[in-house]
């Protein structure tokens, strides 16, 4: 017998008996760490205190110790271990910019630049040929420039990357093809050459076939004819443009000529169509969007072809930087750094000019390795008691890659002198939060022997490998008494 319990008016209720069990306040604890952490995700709060307990949800780094942690990486309120780095470039580019998490160089004067990673690193690129110009009366539109693009290039460190931007290949001013596109290059050690070849020229008004379009990565379309011979249009450069449209009697017979589109690179280029007085210029065939700057750009239309002067006529429409053709006299040319082919003129007048070709490239501003064994320690909160006894830690983890032994691949450790002197705790598995998530954590840790009231936490992994053991940190709480 230990006491006697009285009601609320001081009368005798009974007797107490001794060795009452101790009340076990492990899942309240644990219970309020995930309370605490649903808390700081809704107020989008860092490191906060509680009475003698913290939580820290990592919404930044303003909980974490720099100085005391190792291969700590904070990604969207986790911590991975890891490294990063960012690499050092030398370019001449005529513009860079950044999107997103990445880093683009565009060079569009014609003509070779230069390009120096420090760093052996992944790039997208685009390598875009000047476009073919249109040929010369009736004539058919200029082919687009070689189009060559795909991400997963890998450029060594150290050496010199020489981009060279092609020009358009000019509006023929006589009865001739328009002239053929420039190529354009990236070149290195380390990789294979790559060269976009430049658009086809467009055929010109010829009665006996000898107005056939040239060939290139987009062929030229054929020029017009009025009865005589079908013009064959420009063959296309497999898996960077595709031919030029023709034209022969059914695009002309007893009437004025038209010319044929010349081919873009997700299309062929239109044949001329019609008859009489109502004939029309080939469409240019179809380029392609491209987004590697961060903004949608069309490139590598085909021109569209010439078309009669007939009040019925049409002239070729065009796309993605390709030419219109004309109705009324000279051609209009591809936009400038698109590759786009140049458009078909009417009548004696000379075709429009192909438009310039461009490189680009595109890296991580950062790059970041995971796998990294990661020391992670908080900075110090002060205890509201000097010397506490026993301490608890409350850890959100994920198994990311891998599954984690507890106390050996992951170990938790509380310290109450700033981390002079640290006592690790054996860690359990107190349930899960999530797919390959789990809630880990020890209680009532004897921190007795250890003296002080500056409070932190140091969690470490080990054994880590990028792709087959990584284990993140999302949360953590520690409380003392």
């Amino acid at each position: 017998m230990s006491g006697i319990v009285t009601d609320n008016q001081g009368r005798s209720s009974g007797l107490v008996k001794s060795g009452v069990t101790t009340y076990d306040d492990n899942k309240l604890q644990a219970n309020v760490a995930l309370l605490g952490f649903k808390t700081a995700v809704n107020g989008s709060l860092a490191k906060y205190s509680l009475v003698d307990q913290i939580v820290d949800e990592y919404v930044d780094a303003t909980g974490v110790d720099a100085g005391n942690s190792t291969n700590e990486l904070l990604t969207s309120g986790v911590y991975k271990g890891g490294t990063s780095s960012t690499p050092s470039v030398t370019q001449d580019a005529d513009a860079t910019g950044t999107d997103g998490l990445y880093t683009w160089y565009k060079w569009t004067a014609t003509g070779a630049g230069s390009y120096v990673n420090d760093t052996t690193q992944d790039h997208e690129y685009l390598v875009l040929a000047g476009g073919g110009g249109a040929g010369y009366s009736y004539s058919g539109a200029g082919g687009a420039g070689g189009y060559l693009a795909a991400t997963g290039l890998s450029l060594t460190g150290g050496n010199t990357y020489v981009p060279v931007v092609g020009a358009g290949g000019a509006g023929a001013t006589g009865l001739a093809s328009g002239t053929v596109g420039t190529n354009s290059t990236l070149t290195g050690t380390g990789i294979t050459t790559l060269t976009a070849i430049g658009g086809g020229g467009g055929g010109y008004y010829n009665d006996s076939g000898a107005g056939d379009a040239t060939g290139g990565g987009s062929g030229g379309g054929a020029g017009g004819t009025n009865g005589g011979p079908e013009n064959s249009g420009g063959s296309g450069t497999g898996g960077q443009g595709n031919a030029g449209g023709v034209s022969g009697p059914s695009g002309g017979t007893g009437g004025e000529p038209s010319g044929a589109g010349g081919g873009g690179q997700s299309a062929v280029g239109s044949n001329a169509s019609g008859s009489g007085t109502a004939t029309s210029g080939g469409a240019g065939g179809a380029g392609i969007n491209n987004d590697i700057t961060g903004s949608t750009v069309g490139y590598a239309g085909g021109g569209g072809g010439g078309s009669s002067a007939g009040t019925s006529g049409s002239a070729g429409t065009a796309t993605h930087g390709g030419g219109a053709g004309s109705k009324t006299g000279v051609g209009t040319a591809g936009t400038a750094n698109t590759g786009g082919g140049g458009g078909g003129s009417v009548g004696s007048t000379t075709g429009g000019a192909g438009g310039s070709g461009i490189v680009v490239l595109r890296r991580l501003t950062t790059i970041t390795t995971l796998g990294s064994n990661l020391t992670l320690q908080s900075t110090d909160t002060t205890a509201s008691t000097a010397n506490p006894d026993y301490a608890d830690m409350v850890v959100l983890m994920e198994n990311a890659e891998g599954t984690a032994t507890l106390n050996t691949d992951i170990k938790g450790y509380i310290s109450e002198d700033s981390g002079v002197t640290f006592t690790q705790g054996t860690l359990v598995d107190e349930g899960t939060w999530g797919t390959d998530k789990k809630i880990i954590a020890f209680h009532d840790l004897d921190i007795s022997a250890q003296t002080g009231s500056a409070m932190c936490y140091k969690i470490t992994t080990h054994n880590q490998s990028a792709g087959s053991k990584e284990t993140n940190i999302h949360a953590t709480s520690i409380g003392w008494k």
